[in-house]
């Protein structure tokens, strides 16, 4: 893979618009701003196999080394199993499925807040 191709990490995001400016500012102070494949999908992580073949053509492509999950507060897409541990639980799974695809993968799952980013 030539060095132009490869991604420094792959961040994975709901659509939700509300915290889109908040994820940004986070990458940036990653400094992953221009240098990462953003995949967005209706509740992150929950829906597993799609976002995992999706990722995982990211990793075939662009080779990242990281995997930044953001799981959000008040996600529509979850209804009303929209806990905590339930964005926990779906994030931990996507994040193990995605080191069986790479296992050298460092993979940080997070959750935005109307207070800010936390570590999930």
């Amino acid at each position: 893979m030539s060095v132009e191709h490869k991604a420094q990490a792959a961040v994975i995001t709901c659509i939700d618009f509300r915290f889109q400016e908040m994820i940004e500012e986070d990458l940036e102070k990653r400094h992953l701003n221009g240098n990462c494949d953003r995949i967005s999908w209706p509740g992150a992580s929950k829906d597993h196999d799609k976002v995992l073949e999706t990722t995982a053509l990211s990793i075939r492509l662009h080779d990242p080394d990281q995997v930044y999950i953001y799981e959000h507060q008040d996600c529509g897409a979850y209804g009303p199993n929209n806990s905590v541990e339930t964005h926990r639980q779906n994030a931990s799974h996507l994040a193990a499925s995605l080191r069986e695809v790479k296992p050298t993968l460092e993979v940080t799952t997070l959750i935005a807040t109307f207070e800010g980013i936390k570590p999930l």
